[in-house]
């Protein structure tokens, strides 16, 4: 049988299964019986495809999702790689919030930590990134038993600048205004502020009535920390400040 014809025969039974399946299962599955179609393993073929195409979408996604994170990062950084205050907390902090900011979404990547949510696997991987794309150059310090990190320009550190521009042209401003609202402020002021963002989301995911009350109490629970480095006080005077700049969760 020649090449054409073969095709040929194959386009007809393409288009005759099509048609079965289009009536009834009970005809479809005669059909398939009639023409030596072994049916479970003919579904099961098919499955493994669709989950091995979904698997490789969700890997691409995934990768999309993660340099577009980076992205996001490299602007902090770079923005605030000189400043006193600087270091991994608020530079999380800030991710946390800008991420917000843009609307992705991705507050179940975040776990409590003792200073805020807290992003692990990202912030353990995305040094590595910036090495790996000379973006920048990143050394680690011990002092008084705490990891200092230290960040310089890398020879492409430039090249983020397009990727930024693409991802995040729609909410530019409102990081611009984060970045340069914890530029010089202490760590705490973002930590405490970005615990508060994140108890107020989590209580309107759980469709919770909200007072002053239930938020100091959320906080506090937190961690043992909050006790120790925020006041009632604290917390009323920064979610007001929220509400005046219009940093809260939207539900």
């Amino acid at each position: 049988m020649s090449k054409a014809k073969e095709i040929d025969n194959l386009k007809s039974f393409l288009y005759d299964f099509a048609d079965s399946v289009s009536y009834n299962e009970e005809v479809s599955t005669e059909y398939l019986t009639e023409n030596g179609v072994d049916i479970e393993k003919f579904v099961s073929k098919g499955l493994k495809k669709i989950e091995a195409l979904q698997k490789k979408k969700d890997t691409q996604n995934s990768k999309s999702l993660f340099f577009k994170r980076v992205v996001l990062a490299a602007d902090i950084v770079y923005n605030l790689y000189n400043e006193r205050t600087f270091g991994h907390v608020k530079f999380q902090k800030l991710m946390y919030l800008c991420e917000q900011a843009s609307n992705m979404e991705l507050t179940v990547r975040y776990t409590k930590q003792a200073a805020g949510p807290f992003d692990w696997r990202f912030m353990h991987s995305v040094d590595k990134e910036f090495k790996r794309l000379k973006w920048f150059d990143v050394e680690i310090k011990q002092e008084n038993g705490y990891k200092n990190y230290i960040y310089s320009f890398g020879e492409n550190v430039e090249s983020y600048k397009p990727y930024f521009n693409n991802y995040y042209n729609d909410s530019k401003d409102s990081i611009e205004w984060l970045i340069e609202t914890f530029r010089k402020p202490p760590t705490k002021k973002v930590e405490l502020v970005a615990t508060i963002y994140s108890c107020l989301d989590e209580l309107i995911k759980n469709k919770e009535v909200f007072t002053s009350a239930l938020l100091i109490e959320r906080v506090f629970k937190w961690s043992e920390e909050k006790k120790k480095k925020f006041t009632s006080e604290d917390i009323l005077k920064a979610h007001k400040w929220m509400n005046q700049n219009s940093l809260i969760p939207k539900g």
